[in-house]
């Protein structure tokens, strides 16, 4: 049974009341003594259907974009959100991710993803920046 918020015009106390979807809507206060003093309230429902998403589902991240009409940057951006998720997850390494280099590596004979070409190269500028050496390209 449904919560139905009723205010009080004179003191402006708000209380909700459990009714059923086909009783009538109408409160008259504890008692039943005060006809027309209460007012229902009428307010936005508060749904929300994409706040879980379940970042090692590919169901999941396509039911989270139907509707959405995202540009191709923006699933892109999603994609990135759920991998920094699977990674946290994880402890700190996206299997999926890896997974695709691995395939990747097989399919080239060995030859690294670029992308991780490009996570190893940022990960040495970083190590040398703590170190002290400044590189610039």
């Amino acid at each position: 049974m449904p919560l139905y918020l009723y205010e009080n015009e004179e003191t402006g106390e708000v209380l909700e009341v459990l009714q059923g979807m086909t009783d009538v809507h109408e409160y008259h206060g504890i008692s039943g003594r005060e006809k027309g003093l209460w007012r229902r309230v009428y307010v936005n429902p508060n749904m929300s259907t994409d706040t879980k998403l379940d970042p090692f589902s590919s169901s999941s991240f396509r039911s989270s974009t139907l509707g959405k009409n995202d540009t191709y940057g923006d699933l892109f951006q999603r994609s990135a959100e759920a991998s920094e998720m699977r990674a946290q997850q994880a402890g700190g390494i996206d299997p999926v991710k890896q997974k695709s280099y691995d395939n990747y590596n097989k399919m080239t004979n060995g030859k690294m993803h670029p992308n991780e070409q490009k996570e190893k190269f940022n990960k040495a500028v970083e190590k040398a920046n703590k170190a002290g050496i400044n590189i610039e390209l």
